[in-house]
């Protein structure tokens, strides 16, 4: 195999990592039901707190991942120490933590992004690294990437879906969300998005991790007392009686055997 050959693999699997890379089973990366300082009380109480919080688990999984010399070990330690006293410095101050966890996600997909560069460096070592997530999710994404093709557009930026992950049917392994509403297809605006929303999957371990396809903008994982639930923004013809100016949220909780939706209108965020 080529490097050039194994290169374009690492490339992927960069997209990848930062699109696969499992989150805790909370909403928040910790348990919520022992929250007791300020600032995780914060968090859990938030649900735009409590994504970044998710998105930051699922970077971190990542980066933990991979094999840094001793030194670089150490540093990278020191860092998450660092962001655990900053957070815990702003208390339940809203306004302090959303900018701090931005920073610290930003972070982290710069040095994910600096590990696979070594990867790569070393890739005529070995075989590419294998894929962090279920064959079903990975083909998901590609099939996002194949849709903006067919469309006539070509992604750019940042290509990959956002992701979370928690467990919503209570089986104890991760389920997927995929958010195509980033995703940025030139040539072809409607790919993802149109009136009703963007495209929403949701990929239960389950179900084999075959996707429920959704639309709607905003997707949050709410943590309950009992369960998590998955909070969309959607249409609103799915509330016929909501007053004007209000929005329509769904609601998806699992009932034992399928995640169910509830409308209402709530305020327009």
């Amino acid at each position: 195999m080529t490097s050039a050959v194994l290169a374009g693999g690492l490339g992927l699997f960069a997209t990848l990592v930062a699109a696969f890379a499992p989150a805790p089973a909370n909403a928040a990366s910790f348990d919520c039901g022992k929250a007791q300082t300020p600032d995780e009380r914060a968090v859990c109480a938030d649900p735009a707190l409590s994504a970044l919080d998710s998105e930051m688990g699922a970077l971190w999984f990542s980066y933990s991942r991979f094999q840094l010399m001793m030194g670089a070990n150490g540093a990278r330690r020191d860092e998450a120490r660092a962001f655990l006293a900053s957070r815990a410095a702003c208390g339940a101050e809203v306004g302090c933590l959303a900018p701090l966890y931005r920073q610290r996600n930003a972070a982290l997909k710069q040095q994910i992004a600096a590990a696979i560069t070594n990867v790569t460096r070393q890739a005529d070592a070995g075989p590419a690294p294998a894929a962090p997530a279920p064959q079903p999710v990975m083909d998901e994404v590609a099939g996002l990437f194949a849709q903006c093709r067919a469309a006539g557009g070509e992604l750019k930026s940042n290509a990959w879906p956002e992701m979370m992950s928690t467990d919503l049917d209570h089986d104890g392994r991760p389920d997927y969300l995929l958010n195509a509403q980033n995703l940025r297809c030139d040539g072809a605006a409607t790919a993802y998005c149109a009136n009703d929303g963007c495209d929403i999957s949701v990929s239960l371990s389950s179900a084999g991790y075959a996707p429920l396809k959704l639309r709607g903008s905003r997707p949050t994982l709410v943590q309950g007392t009992d369960r998590t639930t998955l909070d969309i923004w959607v249409d609103r013809s799915q509330c016929k009686d909501a007053a004007p100016g209000a929005a329509c949220w769904g609601s998806w909780r699992w009932d034992g055997a399928a995640l169910t939706p509830r409308y209402a209108a709530r305020p327009a965020p």
